[in-house]
């Protein structure tokens, strides 16, 4: 089981079948991992396809964990179970240049609290151990509170719209 920690989260990977029970059933996906049952689920930007894609990779690509999901697990203390926070996603291997997109995505209580800047760190940091040179996180340009949160962990704004009303953020590894 690949686990990063934060100082607030843990993030799960997840691995062929954990991606396969959230495709498949929200509450068998909540029951696998022993958290509280979360009504709205799953945070934007992600769906039901998004996680039909992540169960269709890793069915391909059983060996790579931590390339297409995670799970954000908020501690609240001890007398009460995890709670997910949001979801994230580095969308699959990095490409020939070395690039690798990051979406991520949390449950409104968690927004505003920096949960989103511990989870861009930590699989920023983890991507580039893991040979990525670039991470790439699209947003809605007017999106400030995500753009806020992105500048706040390193990343620029390219200036590089991939198309009108998206903005294109990138965080370069340092040699």
């Amino acid at each position: 089981m690949l686990v990063l920690t934060t100082e607030r989260l843990a993030l799960l990977a997840l691995d062929r079948e954990l991606a396969a029970l959230q495709a498949g059933s929200r509450t068998a996906f909540f029951n696998a991992i022993a958290v509280t049952h979360e009504a709205m689920w799953p945070p934007l930007p992600f769906e039901a396809a998004s996680f039909e894609w992540a169960a269709r990779q890793l069915a391909h690509d059983p060996e790579g964990q931590g390339w297409y999901g995670w799970a954000l697990l908020a501690n609240e203390g001890e007398r009460s179970p995890p709670r997910l926070a949001g979801i994230a996603a580095l969308v699959g291997r990095p490409d020939d240049d070395g690039d690798v997109e990051l979406a991520f995505g949390l449950l409104p209580e968690f927004r505003g609290r920096g949960y989103g800047g511990e989870t861009v760190r930590a699989l920023a940091a983890w991507a580039f151990a893991n040979g990525a040179r670039r991470v790439i996180a699209y947003l809605a340009a007017e999106d400030a509170h995500a753009a806020h949160t992105l500048a706040e962990s390193g990343f620029a704004d390219t200036h590089e719209p991939p198309y009108p009303g998206v903005a294109r953020w990138a965080l370069t590894a340092t040699a």
